[in-house]
């Protein structure tokens, strides 16, 4: 007797699928998920650097890349040729091959999958993670927005599936009338959720920990001056940043930081895999995004490396956030553009670690039940079975 034949599912994706891309580890778990389960899966990406294979296999994952050369920050006006021949170069790959499934990474894949798709009357999946895309232009593109504002509305309702991050999507697609509609959202595997929280140091020693890219307006100011204030309560604290510092702001970093150096834990850039042992070194995560029209909807996976790595949060109320902190007890929200706030939500776990150890408790149990991606995963696979 034949074994069935394994159904395939071509997978497009605007980078090269990388690790030290922030929307890697969600794109990779699904494709592994499907992977391991039965579905033969090639990922179609985009690889704009031209410094990775052009075809290689990925834990089983078939991997092939265009290369076109192009940049993430050169805006639409300029990538706009680029994007066309991503465009072109992604149809022709498509059309060569009879996938039962081409699903759909982010908006600018949208064009050639659901084309192809369509032609070739094959199931069509839009996987979207940010909220609101692009809402970062500079206000000359703001036209050019509200443009894709409408296109992503309009050619929602067009997919067989559509798989958003958070609650602010299924609220807003939910409104654009899509039917099949379902929150896979990016957590940690739960090999990353540790066993018990760290509770081993005392309120005067508490380590305050940021991960995540350091530039101009995004935290990183207010998470300073906070801190100076604490340090007059509690003077052994110490501060701990991780990430990569851009370089128009790295001057003004250094200046920034200088009154602090005595006290300050710095790392720089670091790979997804380095996030268990950078977040056992810290006692409080700082998590401060300004809500602009950007962030305001976000809902970082961030908040879901901390709990699951047994670490209270102090964030903003942006995305899920506030939802999830007061609902589950597992974080303080403050105002971040205020200094003084934040360090009022420093000093409330500081001063108590009982609270803190519940707090970070909460968190951690939350992980090992609901937010990892084991349970993702199998509503992933329930959904694609049902196509």
């Amino acid at each position: 007797m034949t074994s069935p034949k394994k159904k395939k599912v071509a997978m497009l994706f605007s980078m090269s699928f990388l690790p030290v891309q922030g929307r890697y580890l969600r794109t990779y778990n699904e494709a592994k998920t499907l992977s391991d389960n039965g579905y033969d899966v090639t990922m179609i990406a985009w690889d704009r650097e031209i410094i990775s294979p052009e075809k290689e296999n990925l834990n089983g994952i078939h991997v092939e890349r265009l290369r076109i050369p192009a940049g993430f920050q050169a805006g639409p006006v300029k990538n706009l040729p680029k994007i066309l021949t991503f465009y072109k170069r992604a149809i022709q790959r498509l059309w060569k091959s009879d996938f039962d499934v081409i699903h759909c990474f982010n908006l600018d894949t949208i064009i050639p999958g659901l084309l192809v798709g369509r032609l070739k009357r094959k199931k069509v999946v839009l996987d979207l993670c940010e909220p609101n895309y692009y809402a970062n232009w500079k206000p000359i593109f703001q036209p050019v927005y509200r443009l894709i504002n409408f296109f992503e509305k309009f050619f929602s309702r067009r997919f067989d599936r559509l798989f958003v991050h958070n609650l602010y999507q299924m609220d807003k697609f939910g409104k654009f009338g899509v039917k099949s509609l379902l929150q896979i959202g990016s957590y940690p595997n739960l090999s990353l959720v540790v066993n018990e929280v760290n509770a081993r140091r005392d309120s005067e020693s508490v380590v305050i920990g940021r991960l995540g890219s350091i530039y101009h307006d995004n935290g990183i100011e207010e998470t300073i001056e906070a801190f100076q204030m604490i340090r007059k309560k509690y003077p052994k604290c110490r501060l701990l940043l991780a990430g990569k510092v851009f370089a128009k702001y790295k001057s003004t970093f250094e200046k920034l930081i200088e009154p602090i150096r005595d006290h300050l834990i710095l790392i720089g850039q670091y790979a997804p895999s380095d996030m268990p042992e950078l977040y056992s070194k810290i006692d409080i995560s700082v998590m401060l995004y300004r809500r602009t029209e950007f962030f305001r909807n976000v809902t970082p996976t961030k908040f879901f490396d901390s709990i699951a790595s047994g670490v209270p949060l102090v964030t903003s109320d942006i995305g899920d956030l506030r939802l999830l902190t007061t609902q589950y007890d597992c974080g303080v929200i403050v105002d971040e553009t205020n200094p003084q706030d934040i360090c009022r939500g420093f000093e409330t776990l500081i001063r108590d670690p009982d609270l803190r150890r519940t707090i970070a408790e909460n968190g951690l149990k939350l992980a090992r039940e609901k937010f990892n991606w084991e349970a993702e995963g199998r509503k992933l696979l329930k959904s694609y079975e049902s196509l």
